[in-house]
């Protein structure tokens, strides 16, 4: 009994010393080889803000890897693959030495590998640290196996697995596996799709179900039915899931905002990067705009932003017009493309001439050929309008008197204080800035156009925009909160305009950039349409070819449309033209204006104006007493001074006869010369030619025409359909029309002028 004993106590002692041997090699082999959990990189996905998909990017090898907690997973995948793969995970150290025996001695049986002795931690231990299959490479994933259940926890291990698993060809990870065979999240897995994609690791090029749909149904079956067999599934759960057949979509590459995509993970290295795109606003978007330009030809392009303009956030980012169609220029992100901005800036120059006391929302601007210093600038539309409100320019773009309101303001003041709220205009390469800015002379962008217009929605503050999470809010005021209503005001009563939207167009010379800008009760949006290579597209301009793209896109938003709130800073009332300022009993015709500030600044004409006489209303003259006609105070003839409110010069003969210059201020008195007067002694008129006149001319004979001025001083300004000809001299030849309607304005030195139109009709 007692050699009984003794052999008992050494046996026990001998497995006592081998297991403490077996550990201290363990705890040596953990200390030279630690293990660790550390991800490989991860593919990148940008969200919308609902969290669907709008772009994957694989990893540098081509690995599609998209990371997932476990709270991401949908629970039936979860119990199918603890149940099929390893029931006992949460039990065991790492290791299943049962299963391990079982599965030795099944081979040495038969020869085969009739069942798996690995483990899911087992499994990480290969995929984290993979070894040849050899005994020794078993020996070593076991001991590997340990060691992570020594130093993580059953979560972290099983977390692992889910990202890294193989699931055949370039996904790994669950998550990766869900999206590319059935094209949503694992969170959305069917009963019959997580037992797939529970067995699909054990041979994942064997089981891919994209091209062994027949062997990856054997392999789900046998997993469902083994989830019956353990009481995990009802025969009823199993019979509805048999029902479902492998059903694998095509490979689907998420492409929704797919250049604000490139642009975010460019600056982002996030797995996830998570935006504020409305999803279903963002792919009606897309759709509306790749089917647009396909009925505008060929190469051309269009991009839409849509801001909420008291948070930033965009809601819509589209940066091309068909991401999938290289022949467009795709790739080029025309949201962020510096380009004309054509009229769009107007609003502005307007907006902070309200600030600076020079205008009111009904101040008298002159749209007639004027010349500025070099710079002549016409209308898009050839003509002129003649006398005009700050808000009938605004609506109908009229270009001569945003130019005019520029050259008050001075365009280096615009530049800067638009830099100042973060809008950098792309001047020409040693350019400084000019009058030209006002009519597309300058490079812009339509974020930036978008980011500006978002301060007539936002009180005058400027919210910087944000296209990720990640993005802080930041404002920059541009306008006062009363210029900025009145803006939005006048823009929003465009009777050409779209109801509920303050609309402002824009045309970048020779047709190459439409525009169309919009502010709405919670959102600033916007449109340009073109051809990124910068082609012209004649006959496409903001009004015809972007303002009904734009209209379409803010149906989408169904936003509300009442009225934007009144400062307290803006009134309404009544001023007197052409004076200016307020009522009196002289006043010619009275206006409804929008005041800023209690400011009703007289009318002021720009200095570079024809006469002396145009930077005031009041003319004041001597009248001789007898003939009541306009004497010099020196010339001895008996006169009283007397006062009388005229119109700029320029607009003579934009005007009704009876408010023209020549029918206010009485004719000079014979009897007193006239010496370096600059006001002309006899209105100009264009000889040659009468008003409406039209020329049937057959096609082949020349169409010349010669025309003179009666009257007037010289040098003359001739302009034909608003484009100042080369002739200064009273009689001048018209040659070579073409077929179409013309337009001929003639200005002399003292600002007096005369217009005709008449039409040359081809046959």
């Amino acid at each position: 009994m007692r050699h009984l004993l003794q052999g008992r106590f050494r046996w026990l002692t001998g497995i006592i010393a081998a297991g403490m041997v077996f550990l201290s090699c363990v705890f040596l082999y953990d200390w030279l080889k630690p293990v660790d959990l550390e991800s490989r990189s991860l593919s990148q996905t940008v969200l919308a803000e609902d969290a669907t998909i709008l772009r994957n990017f694989a990893d540098d090898s081509g690995v599609w890897r998209f990371p997932v907690t476990l709270e991401d997973v949908s629970p039936n995948y979860l119990e199918a693959l603890i149940t099929y793969e390893d029931q006992y995970f949460y039990q065991h150290p790492g290791v299943n030495f049962f299963a391990l025996a079982r599965a030795a001695w099944q081979w040495l049986y038969t020869g085969d590998i009739i069942s798996g002795g690995s483990t899911l931690t087992m499994q990480v231990a290969r995929i984290r640290y993979p070894e040849p299959r050899t005994l020794w490479g078993k020996w070593k994933e076991i001991v590997r196996a340990f060691q992570l259940e020594w130093h993580y926890s059953k979560d972290d291990i099983l977390t692992y697995y889910l990202n890294h698993a193989p699931f055949g060809g370039t996904y790994e990870g669950v998550q990766t596996a869900s999206i590319g065979y059935f094209g949503h999240s694992v969170k959305q897995l069917t009963d019959a799709q997580a037992a797939l994609l529970a067995v699909l690791p054990q041979a994942p090029s064997y089981y891919r179900p994209n091209r062994h749909p027949e062997r990856a149904k054997i392999a789900r079956d046998k997993v469902m039915h083994r989830l019956v067999e353990m009481g995990k599934w009802t025969q009823e759960r199993l019979d509805d899931a048999l029902l479902e057949d492998i059903y694998i979509i095509s490979n689907q590459y998420y492409q929704h905002a797919p250049l604000l995509a490139r642009r975010l993970v460019n600056h982002n290295d996030s797995p996830q990067i998570k935006t504020f795109i409305h999803s279903q606003w963002q792919r009606k978007t897309e759709e509306l705009i790749r089917n647009y330009v396909r009925n505008i030809g060929e190469q051309v392009s269009a991009a839409a932003l849509v801001v909420e303009h008291e948070t930033g956030k965009v809601r819509v980012y589209a940066g091309s017009a068909d991401f999938a169609d290289p022949s467009r220029f795709a790739y080029v992100d025309m949201v962020s493309a510096i380009r004309s901005p054509g009229s769009t800036l107007k609003p502005f120059i307007y907006g902070m001439a309200l600030d600076e006391g020079l205008i009111h929302s009904e101040s008298l601007l002159m749209d007639v050929p004027l010349r500025f210093s070099d710079y002549q600038p016409d209308n898009f539309n050839g003509g002129f309008s003649g006398p005009v409100s700050m808000a009938d320019a605004l609506q109908k773009s009229l270009n001569i008197p945003a130019v005019q309101v520029l050259e008050r303001l001075k365009p280096v003041y615009l530049f800067l204080q638009l830099k100042q709220a973060n809008i950098d205009l792309q001047l020409p390469a040693g350019a400084r800035p000019n009058l030209s800015i006002a009519l597309g002379g300058v490079g812009s962008s339509l974020e930036d156009l978008i980011y500006g217009y978002s301060s007539l929605g936002n009180a005058g503050k400027a919210q910087k925009l944000r296209f990720s999470e990640s993005d802080n809010t930041q404002e920059k005021p541009i306008l006062s909160e009363g210029a900025a209503w009145i803006i939005r005001k006048v823009l929003l009563e465009n009777p050409a305009g779209i109801p509920g939207l303050a609309v402002k167009t824009g045309t970048s010379y020779g047709f190459r950039d439409a525009w169309a800008i919009g502010v709405s009760q919670h959102y600033t949006l916007g449109v340009w349409v073109g051809r990124p290579d910068g082609t012209p597209m004649p006959g496409h301009y903001g009004q015809v070819t972007a303002v009904p793209l734009l209209n379409r896109i803010y149906q989408l938003l169904d936003d509300q449309r009442p009225d934007p709130e009144q400062p307290q800073t803006v009134t309404q009332e009544a001023i007197c033209w052409p004076q200016g300022d307020q009522t009196n009993e002289e006043c010619e015709d009275e206006k409804q204006a929008y005041i800023l500030d209690s400011t009703t600044p007289k009318t002021w004409y720009s200095t570079v104006e024809f006469d002396q006489y145009s930077n005031q209303s009041q003319f004041q003259y001597w009248q001789a007493n007898d003939t009541k006609l306009r004497v010099n105070i020196d010339c001895g003839i008996p006169s009283t001074r007397q006062s009388v409110t005229v119109w700029p010069a320029p607009l003579d003969n934009w005007l009704p006869i009876e408010k023209r210059r020549d029918s206010q201020i009485p004719d000079w008195d014979p009897r007193c010369e006239v010496i370096g007067s600059l006001v002309s002694q006899s209105s100009v008129k264009i000889q040659g030619l009468d008003n409406q006149d039209a020329f049937q001319i057959p096609e082949g004979q020349k169409a010349d025409f010669t025309v003179y001025s009666q009257g007037g001083e010289a040098p003359f300004y001739w302009f034909l359909n608003g484009t100042l000809l080369k002739d200064s001299t009273r009689k001048i030849m018209l040659e070579n029309l073409a077929g179409g309607h013309y337009q001929l304005t003639l200005t002399d030195q003292t600002g007096t002028s005369d217009r005709v139109e008449f039409s040359v009709i081809r046959y």
